[in-house]
């Protein structure tokens, strides 16, 4: 269905550079597209890789934590509790990436043992790294979904945008240029058919 304008030369020469910037937008936003979903594919890859990754961490520091927790004592296990430190902080901020805005955790994570190493196992220190360690990996964890899902709804934002043109706009226009041209060459039949006449009579 052609827009609703007056058929005249001057909307012409205007719908015909709305309609060269249409096509232009419409290869751009297929290209970023494209971009998008190819980025998606690598960081779902990622994501995958790092599950497995934190999984195995997890499952390790589980057989860990039980070993350890059969070699001491449950007395031990509650002044450890009490007198061992820690602190962890969590820090949000914001990432560019690909012109879209990632937000991201970081983790600021200190610990300072108070227990005795002769009255506790070597497994206990272990076990306190490979709690670090699987904290981190948890936090990366995280902060790959975010990313995921910011790139998810980029890219159903992005193919709106392509659709719309696509299907809408460029079509709308290409109708409203063909519509106008055909009133346009009716209108210099009409007056060359008018000339004519005076010209013969």
């Amino acid at each position: 269905m052609p827009l609703k304008v007056n058929p005249n030369r001057m909307e012409l020469l205007r719908l015909k550079r709305r309609l060269v910037i249409a096509r232009r937008g419409h290869k751009l936003l297929e290209d970023k597209l494209e971009g998008l979903i190819q980025k998606f594919l690598e960081e779902v890859k990622n994501y995958k890789e790092l599950r497995e990754e934190v999984s195995e961490k997890f499952l390790s520091f589980l057989s860990l934590g039980c070993f350890t927790f059969l070699r001491i004592p449950s007395f031990v296990w509650k002044d450890l509790v009490l007198i061992n430190e820690g602190e962890t902080l969590l820090k949000e901020k914001i990432i560019k990436e690909m012109n879209i805005s990632i937000p991201i955790v970081e983790i600021e994570y200190t610990y300072f043992p108070k227990y005795s190493f002769l009255s506790t196992p070597y497994s206990l220190d272990s076990l306190v790294l490979q709690w670090k360690e699987l904290l981190e990996g948890l936090i990366n964890l995280v902060n790959k979904e975010k990313e995921l899902l910011s790139l998810s709804e980029e890219i159903e934002k992005t193919k709106r945008r392509v659709n719309a043109l696509e299907y809408k706009l460029i079509p709308q226009l290409e109708e409203t240029v063909k519509y106008i041209t055909t009133k346009l060459e009716e209108l210099e039949r009409g007056n060359f058919v008018r000339l004519l006449r005076l010209k013969e009579s």
